[in-house]
């Protein structure tokens, strides 16, 4: 029986190095943030949805003044509309309010032994070739997601006039009795 407790005792310690991985230290994850390059990425996404803000804006323009294309005073509304947005987007995800954030979401989620390899897989040729795509990765899903969103925006407002057609017959209805 002893045998079996000493037995039993070394295996569970042999395993416990794999069980429980060392957390990784601020250091590292802000190594593995310097060599991801993550806030020029992130620089370098922003300015790259831009055509996107612009498109986003003309399009709100458009729906308030309901006609498809804008007069030029109209479209110097959209293009101040679309300078806020992208400065609002540029302030809510500026680097100083971003690099807590992504610091806690690393060390949340990666151990030490992932982070040094995120280091030295990131820190290779390969690994600097896939973070220089990643801006264009980030642009190309962004569009896809606007012209989702866009179609499911259209959707919506035939939706919002079909309800507000009902209201009014409704409303129209109780005013007759």
């Amino acid at each position: 029986m002893n045998m079996l407790k000493t037995l039993l005792c070394a295996g569970l310690c042999s395993i416990a190095p794999w069980t429980f991985a060392a957390q990784a230290t601020d250091q590292q994850i802000l190594k593995l943030i310097e060599v991801m390059k993550i806030d020029q990425i992130l620089q370098q996404t922003i300015q790259q949805i831009r055509p996107q803000i612009d498109q986003q804006a003309y399009v709100a323009v458009q729906n308030i003044v309901k006609h498809e294309k804008l007069s030029p005073q109209e479209q110097i509304v959209a293009n101040e509309l679309a300078d806020k947005l992208f400065e609002q987007n540029k302030k809510s995800i500026s680097w100083d309010k971003m690099q807590p954030i992504y610091q806690k979401i690393y060390k949340d989620v990666y151990n030490a032994e992932e982070v040094q390899a995120q280091i030295d897989f990131y820190s290779s040729k390969v690994g600097q070739s896939i973070l220089e795509k990643s801006p264009i990765v980030a642009q190309e899903s962004m569009k896809i997601v606007n012209i989702q969103l866009m179609s499911t925006m259209q959707a919506a407002e035939k939706d919002f006039a079909q309800v507000n057609k009902k209201l009014e017959a409704l409303k129209k209805a109780a005013e007759a009795q």
